[in-house]
């Protein structure tokens, strides 16, 4: 790369669900897998493949994300340029 070169890096279009995600308190949930769809959690639980059946029952024609719940602290970076 030669100096003077501009790098245009593409924005990631991120979920809606994901954004929820990662600006809840998901404290109550320590170490659950979590079901969202539509800005809440529609199903939790130790067992992913159990919570995303739950989740389909609930809303089977939404998207849903599964993600689990830190056990801990849980540390999100985000950068822009």
């Amino acid at each position: 790369m030669t100096r003077g070169q501009i790098i245009y890096m593409k924005q990631i279009k991120t979920s809606q669900n994901y954004n929820y995600f990662i600006r809840t308190d998901t404290s109550e949930f320590k170490g659950e897998w979590l079901a969202i769809s539509g800005n809440k959690i529609i199903a939790h639980g130790k067992d992913a493949d159990k919570v995303y059946k739950s989740a389909i029952k609930k809303a089977p024609q939404k998207n849903i994300s599964l993600a689990k719940a830190a056990d801990e602290q849980m540390l999100i970076l985000h950068f822009s340029l």
